[in-house]
């Protein structure tokens, strides 16, 4: 019996990257033996056999212009008072904060480091809120919309805890984006590190990078959204050619980053939230494209069977994969039953449920799916036994994928390397060129023009302001000039507060007569003020 298992063991290294395996298996060892003699939540959350929500929300109820940083902790008292579970350093007002959850009853304290001594404790929280996670709910494995509100009064509690404030790079933050999310691809978190621990430690991964969504630009409502979805123990730098090539006048680079040795279902629960729902990304009118990659085309098919046919819901004209397992990947049966099983591999097994109920809804009649596939430098497709050096030819062609394939495109290639091929991405790219938001096309082409940079660098101008100054600038203007039709109806009334005739309103209109006021000659300077 003893042999079997290490024979086993062995088996599991050569498929699950070496023996990167084997520090996931003493490790896991040795938190089951201190849940069984001291347990904990926190230890709990790290535990491969048990169940973990993604908690997320936004903290509200900031004074106007607040953008300081905060931190989100959550409490529980399951097995010990104040003990921190989670800890999400990269909140702000009015933006996001994401925690990695097991099931029991938390309470979330947004705390600022008033005293700036580098350490967070309960004197310093400014508001709370209760929240109870229990993942054998329907849907209970992803938990939105748990808002905390700092104008809600807060009654102080007897915490003990003291958590020390993590150090943080600078970086460029957005206007939209939750803080951290702005990254370029060569950034540390999108290292093979940072990619192995979401594989083989989900928890420790989402302590490191808790929000799943990242992007390379601050956002742009005239862009048409790409999202690129990466497979197991992937990362967005995988994607670094293609979006290379991608033309960034028209089309915004978005990645979903997740730890991948996860429960697929409740990653494509997490997908759909995220960018489907149209509740936290509400892109109604704007199209959203969305190309995954190996087990990334798992998970989106998954997040697919979670639309609703809502209006609110986010529309995919677009939906492009590439090398994926849709039949499952048989080296999978033995890692699913390895001494400790990642979720990931259990779910990709060809016998698996996940497998066997992937295609149980069809996809919107209004999206246009495209398969890619791969068969080796040296492969033969015809053959029985031909694969990309990691997938199977024949889960790639699963017969439910090839159904509902609007058009297929097989490449000589490796199961990475496709992401690299010219004509590869020629083909990608060229599905989706032709997408465009509702917008006339000389909108399109004035928004793409940007605005005046220099001039947005005034201190005159609020954060939003300098926002549509330096990116729409000679949008705004071309519209006053009567260059461009309004097509919008914030449009009409912009007109009105522009001649005079009405109260500005926003910060597009207040930016506008600012910049009216400061720079009249701003056309003929160019992008000088």
């Amino acid at each position: 019996m003893r042999r079997a298992a290490l024979l086993l063991i062995a088996l599991t290294c050569a498929v699950l990257n070496g023996c990167a395996y084997l520090g996931t298996v003493a490790s896991q060892s040795a938190y089951s033996i201190k849940q069984r003699v001291a347990p904990e939540q926190r230890t709990a959350k790290h535990l491969l056999d048990r169940n973990t929500a993604f908690v997320f929300g936004r903290i509200l109820g900031a004074p106007t212009g607040s953008a300081d940083t905060m931190t989100v902790i959550a409490v529980s008292d399951a097995f010990r008072d104040s003990e921190v579970v989670d800890v999400n350093t990269l909140a702000r007002p009015d933006s996001y904060y994401g925690l990695n959850l097991p099931d029991g009853r938390y309470h979330l304290l947004a705390v600022v480091d008033r005293n700036a001594d580098g350490v967070f404790t309960p004197d310093e929280v400014a508001a709370r809120r209760d929240v109870v996670v229990d993942t054998r709910q329907p849907g209970g494995s992803v938990v939105g919309d748990v808002d905390i509100d700092l104008s809600v009064p807060y009654e102080a509690e007897t915490w003990t805890f003291r958590v020390a404030k993590r150090p943080t790079l600078a970086r460029a933050e957005s206007i939209f984006y939750p803080t951290g999310t702005l990254r370029t691809l060569d950034d540390p978190v999108f290292s093979p590190e940072m990619a192995s621990l979401g594989l083989y430690r989900p928890s420790a991964f989402l302590e490191e990078a808790p929000m799943m969504f990242y992007a390379l630009e601050e956002d742009l409502g005239h862009k048409v959204p790409v999202v690129f979805v990466h497979g197991i123990g992937g990362s967005p730098r995988e994607f670094a050619a293609i979006v290379a090539r991608l033309d960034r006048t028209r089309f915004k680079p978005w990645f979903f980053y997740y730890p991948s040795g996860m429960d697929l279902k409740q990653l494509g629960a997490m997908f759909y939230k995220l960018f489907l729902s149209g509740e936290v990304i509400p892109s109604p009118e704007v199209p959203m494209v969305i190309v995954a990659h190996s087990m990334g085309g798992l998970v989106v098919r998954e997040a697919m069977n979670n639309l609703k046919g809502s209006a609110t819901e986010n529309r995919v004209p677009y939906l492009i994969t590439i090398s994926s397992p849709f039949g499952g990947h048989p080296d999978a049966r033995a890692a699913s039953h390895a001494p400790v099983p990642l979720p990931a591999w259990r779910d990709l097994s060809p016998e698996a449920d996940f497998i066997a109920s992937l295609y149980r809804k069809p996809l919107p009649a209004t999206t246009a799916y495209h398969l890619v596939y791969t068969f080796g430098h040296n492969g033969n497709p015809s053959r029985s036994d031909a694969n990309d050096g990691s997938v199977p030819l024949s889960s790639q062609l699963a017969n439910a994928a090839q159904r509902e394939a609007n058009g297929q495109r097989g490449f000589a290639d490796g199961h990475t390397e496709v992401l690299r091929d010219p004509g590869a991405i020629e083909h990608i790219l060229g599905t989706f060129a032709q997408t465009r938001p509702p917008f006339p096309e000389a909108a399109l082409r004035s928004m793409a023009e940007g605005g005046y940079p220099a001039a947005a660098e005034d201190p005159a101008f609020l954060p939003l302001e300098a926002y549509f100054v330096r990116h729409y600038g000679r949008f705004v203007d071309a519209l006053v000039a009567g260059e461009i039709a309004p097509f919008h109806p914030v449009h009409e009334h912009f007109l009105r507060a522009a001649r005079g005739e009405a109260e500005a309103e926003n910060p597009f209109e207040t930016a506008w007569l600012k910049l009216s006021r400061a720079y009249p000659d701003r056309r003929e300077r160019g992008s000088k003020p």
